[in-house]
């Protein structure tokens, strides 16, 4: 009778850990497959940070001309707009 009480003991004991075990392995093997596949990833990115690194340039030498330009810029407004003195108030 002892005997049978310590293999259903043991067998309970080892079902336990064999479930860590194998959430272990599959975590393993989630990471290793992640491991691999990340320089790809990184290699694959890289054109187009260069690119946007360009874009982010042009945009800088663009702004830079125009915050250097003298020129006044002239926003259109509505011609209903009653605040501008220059156009009769819009009637209907």
């Amino acid at each position: 009778m002892l005997a049978i009480a310590t293999a259903t003991a043991t067998t309970t004991g080892t079902t336990g850990m064999d479930m860590l075990m194998l959430v272990g392995a599959i975590f393993g093997l989630i990471l290793t497959v992640l491991w691999i596949l990340v320089p790809f990833a990184l290699f694959g990115i890289k054109p187009l940070l260069r690119e946007l690194i360009t874009e982010q340039r042009r945009g800088n030498e663009l702004a830079a001309r125009i915050a250097a330009s003298p020129t006044q810029v002239v926003v259109a407004t509505d011609p209903r707009d009653p605040r501008d003195p220059r156009v009769e108030p819009y009637v209907r």
